[in-house]
This record gives structure tokens, sequence and C-alpha cells, in this order.
């Protein structure tokens, strides 16, 4: 959906509406495209379970309540990609969908109670499905109807608006800068705040909300022999439930850092060469968006750990996980950092390939997190993620953890910057 809308906004969909193919041309080829991708992976994983004699039909419900959730999902977004007329704007408003999702499926988690609505939600069919536990197939109706329904309003609503607008009409500029908009860095808030304010803002309601919530795990979790050990090491069933949360948080806080490398990228594609052309450095344009790849995420960090604290304390009486989880959540930051450096070398590297390879590391850094888990790889080989120097569930952490990140976080964005440097402007 992303590559859908920046073709509207770039116009190479002129080119393709002068041939011979209709108005919905390029909304069906990135919905099939979607669904495509989503199938493939979805019987590749359905293979592998069989193959290691998870059972065909467990292994089937499994993989079809994943694919259906990641459909529609992917549909929704182009639902969303008709609204706007920025990229930027459509896929900002399609994580915050995403993330309202994600926070309701925890509430009823947590809470132990489900309504019709849940039903509703893409996150909860891989669970509706009862895979392994005598499989609801017909839940997989609720999507299918559900995808008809998004697909024919987001057809409907693209032969409502012009090729390269939105529904939703953009706001008239200004036909002179404000005063403060003289330099780089005023640039750089322009375009990242947008991105910054809505992860910001997410984060300090969502963190609050879980941690008042959290005495709730208390008579789900005490049950679970499995994690007697990790409860104890840190602190309490609340504490360590709370930990493994901030720890979810910290992953998911690296797409941000993500987008926000990719709102550089895009500046320079769009802007680069007039900036440059003026008396600007190179390494000037790259500080003034580093503020909000590293300043940003620390401080998204910091305020989810504040408010996850403040909620725990509120909720549970104890005024010292404010502190704690705080201080927990500020010691993850150097890790998210290093996803900030490796997106930066790729800016300076393959510029083109960044977003890809960012999104994709970050998916093999995950998959080695669960692999660990379910001790199918070495520690050595989990070691090269940044994720295993900061997660809740080793017994230890190296004391010169965070130092060693600084480092290669460092290393990593001098030498991109280096890069950037030698190559060629909008590569």
């Amino acid at each position: 959906m992303k590559v859908y809308r920046e073709c509207q906004e770039n116009r190479p969909v002129d080119t393709l509406g002068s041939n011979v193919t209709g108005s919905l041309a390029t909304l069906t080829a990135a919905l099939l495209n979607m669904i495509l991708i989503n199938a493939i992976a979805a019987v590749l994983t359905v293979l592998t379970m069989v193959a290691l004699n998870l059972g065909g039909v467990g292994s089937l419900a499994h993989c079809l309540g994943f694919f259906a959730a990641s459909c529609v999902l992917g549909i929704m977004a182009g639902l969303v990609a008709q609204l706007f007329v920025s990229a930027t704007a459509a896929r900002g408003m399609s994580f915050g969908l995403l993330g309202a999702l994600f926070g309701l499926h925890i509430l009823w988690n947590v809470s132990g109670r489900q309504n019709l609505l849940a039903y509703l939600n893409p996150l909860e069919w891989p669970l509706l499905m009862r895979p392994f536990a005598g499989e609801h197939f017909v839940v997989f109706l609720i999507p299918l109807v559900l995808s008809m329904a998004l697909v024919t309003l987001s057809m409907w609503l693209m032969t409502r608006r012009d090729v390269g607008a939105g529904l939703v009409p953009q706001r008239t500029g200004r036909a002179f800068a404000k005063p403060g908009l003289r330099n780089l860095n005023a640039l750089a808030w322009r375009t990242q705040k947008g991105v910054f304010l809505a992860w910001f803002c997410f984060y300090a309601i969502f963190s609050f909300a879980l941690g008042r919530a959290s005495y709730l795990m208390v008579s789900a979790v005490s049950s679970a022999e499995a994690l007697t050990g990790l409860i104890e090491r840190l602190g309490g069933i609340e504490q360590a439930f709370l930990s493994l949360m901030l720890y979810v948080f910290g992953i998911l806080i690296s797409i941000y850092v993500m987008m926000s490398a990719d709102i550089l990228r895009q500046e320079e594609v769009a802007k680069g060469e007039t900036l440059l052309s003026m008396p600007v450095r190179r390494e000037r344009l790259v500080l003034s968006h580093m503020i909000y790849i590293f300043g940003g995420s620390a401080a998204i960090m910091l305020i989810s750990g504040f408010c996850v604290g403040l909620g725990a304390a509120i909720g549970t009486g104890n005024s010292g996980m404010l502190s704690r989880l705080f201080y927990e959540m500020a010691g993850m930051i150097t890790a998210i950092w290093t996803i900030g450096g490796i997106a930066l070398l790729l800016f300076g590297a393959l510029p083109r390939w960044m977003t890809g390879i960012s999104y994709g590391l970050l998916t093999l850094y995950v998959l080695m997190e669960i692999f660990w888990e379910q001790q199918q790889i070495p520690e050595i080989f989990y070691a090269f993620s940044p994720f295993s120097w900061i997660t809740p569930l080793k017994a230890t952490q190296p004391t010169a953890a965070p130092l060693v990140l600084c480092i290669v976080t460092i290393i990593l964005t001098i030498t991109g910057i280096a890069l950037f440097r030698r190559r060629d402007a909008a590569l």
C-alpha cells in the first residue's frame, strides 16, 4: 500500500492511465500483490508445520487465521490510502489503526472478556479459529465477507477522487514560510513532527492504561508454572508482566526509528538537490533528522516507561514501580538506537533498498527471538540481534551491554554519513 500511494503521489500513474488500463488498475494490482505474498507465506508456513509433525488440520487453521488477518489489514490500508494525498499520512493512519486494534486485543485478553466486536478485530481471528483445539473454520467467513465489503468500498471511494488526490482535502500551505523555518532543524521538525507526536501521544496513553490494568494479570499468570522462575527473577507477577510488555514496546518502537529514517530518505529524494545546491553540508542534513531518529525514539521510550510505571503505581499502590519501570525502559534505548544506526548505514550505502532491508532485518531479529525462546538457535547466533542484549528472559545481562551497543551505533552512523557524502544525492 505504501508503494501504491507513492505511485499516486509521484505521478507515474499518469503514464499508466494513458495506456489501455482502467482507473482501478493500480489499486487492484496492489491488492492482488499483497494477497499473493500473504498466500505464499501461508502455504510455506503450513508445509513447514506439517513437516514438523504438528498436524495438518491444526496447521491449516493456524495459518488461515494469520492469512485472513494479514489480508484484511492490507485491504484496510488500501482503504485508508484513498483518504490522504501523502503516503506518509496514509502510512501513519494505518499504523495508528493497527495500534488501536492491538490495544483492544490486549485489553480483551487481560480482562478475559470478549464481545461481538472481537469477531471484527483481525488480530483476534488466529485465536478464534482455535487451531489444534477443535478448529472453527466457520470463522473464516467473517474475513471473507469483510474483505469483499472493504474492497468494494475502497474501489468506490477511488472513483470519487481525482488521481493523485485524496478524499480528505489537503490543507492549503502558506504563501510565505514562518520566520522560524530558516534552517534545517526547523525543516526536519516540520517533516518529522507528525509521526513523532502520533507515536509519543499513543504510547503515553496506551502505556498508562496498560500499567493501570496490570493488576488484572495476577490471576491469569500466577498459575503458569513455566513462568515461575521469570516471575521470581523480575520481582513479582505485575513486574514480570510489565517488564515483558516494555520489551515488546521497545521492539515496536524500532518501527518508529525506521519510519523516521525513511522520512530522511524521502526528503533527500524530494528536496535533496535543492537543499544541497545551497551552502548546506550533507552531514548537517543527516544530523537534523538524527535528532528524531535517536532523540525522538528515546523520548517515546522514556514517556512509555514513565506512564507504565505511573499507571502501575496507581493500580497496585506500589510507588517503587514508577522508578523501576522507568529506568528499565531507559536501559533498552541503546538497542533501539542500534536499529537507527543500521538504517543510517543503509541510507548511505543502499538508499533505494534501505526500507526493505531495514524491515527485513527487524523481522529477522523477531524470528531469532522466537527461535531462541524455543531453543532452536544457539546463544552465540542470537547475540547478533540487538534485542538479545536487553531481553528480560535472560537471567543476567553483561553490564557493558549499553556501552557496546552505543559504540556499535556510533560506528554504524558515522559509516552511513561517510558513505552518504561519497554517493550521488537522491540516488
